[in-house]
């Protein structure tokens, strides 16, 4: 297996995964809608379209991201902080900027998220 250059590329190109998967699916689950009516109503779609779009392609370069670092740690490493961060995030970030709604065994799922990725990333 090919040896990062530096310690610190991992945990950051696990940043820029989670930061561009949630982010990618964010701007699609608040644009859709909006493209739909667009659609519907026969009004202008280009700005709800360029954001679906947009978030498609972050989505897209998530993957990529996600290709890099399968090369570089081992997969029963990477699988579980990849699914953790981007679970927990998308959730926290749903709360935050959707308006969704996370109940008290939700935020408690989420600390053991976090807690069980950190005992993974130890590994």
């Amino acid at each position: 297996m090919p040896a990062i250059a530096a310690p610190w590329m991992l945990p950051l190109l696990f940043a820029v995964y989670t930061v561009l998967s949630v982010g990618g699916m964010l701007l699609v689950k608040h644009a859709a809608p909006m493209l739909k009516l667009a659609w519907q109503q026969q009004q202008a779609w280009l700005w709800p379209g360029a954001m679906v779009a947009g978030g498609a392609g972050m989505y897209a370069v998530s993957f990529m991201v996600w290709m890099v670092i399968l090369a570089r740690a081992p997969l029963s490493t990477a699988y579980p902080i990849a699914m953790g961060l981007t679970l927990s995030v998308s959730t926290l970030c749903a709360v935050l900027l959707l308006r969704e709604h996370l109940s008290a065994a939700g935020l408690a799922g989420i600390v053991l998220i976090f807690a069980g990725v950190a005992l993974v990333a130890r590994n």
